[in-house]
């Protein structure tokens, strides 16, 4: 009796607790010659121009499973690549963790965006992201 008490109070707890996944805030000097690269398989994805030499680059997960989502940035020369992703077992859910990436980039740096988010592009930048599922 007492061990259902305990499971039932467990899972009360755990559903009344908000679901904090991961977040990720990074700031990368770039200059000519490189570009973003954007790995993400679910989720929202915004690119907004900025008058700096720079890619910055939020993310941040919430909801069911989310703190099983995973983010990585990291630099390698002038090209900037995020990956975000996620634990096998979050694909069996029927609604994935909310995933939002915000990255801000100079107008005219390129940017490639591989997988399946739903994609907000700043008018202001130069060249057209290219996107491929």
């Amino acid at each position: 009796m007492r061990t259902g008490i305990a499971l039932l109070l467990g899972i009360a707890f755990a559903l009344a607790a908000p679901a904090w996944g991961g977040e990720l805030d990074r700031t990368f000097p770039v200059g000519s010659g490189g570009k973003l690269v954007i790995a993400l398989d679910f989720g929202s994805v915004a690119v907004r121009a900025h008058d700096e030499d720079t890619v910055h680059i939020e993310a941040v997960s919430r909801g069911v499973g989310a703190s099983s989502v995973h983010f990585d940035a990291r630099a390698e020369g002038e090209t900037v690549f995020f990956e975000g992703s996620a634990d096998s077992w979050v694909h069996w859910l029927q609604s994935n963790p909310g995933v939002r990436v915000r990255a801000w980039v100079p107008a005219d740096y390129p940017v490639e965006i591989d997988g399946s988010p739903a994609v907000e592009i700043d008018p202001q930048l130069s060249r057209v992201p290219l996107v491929t599922p």
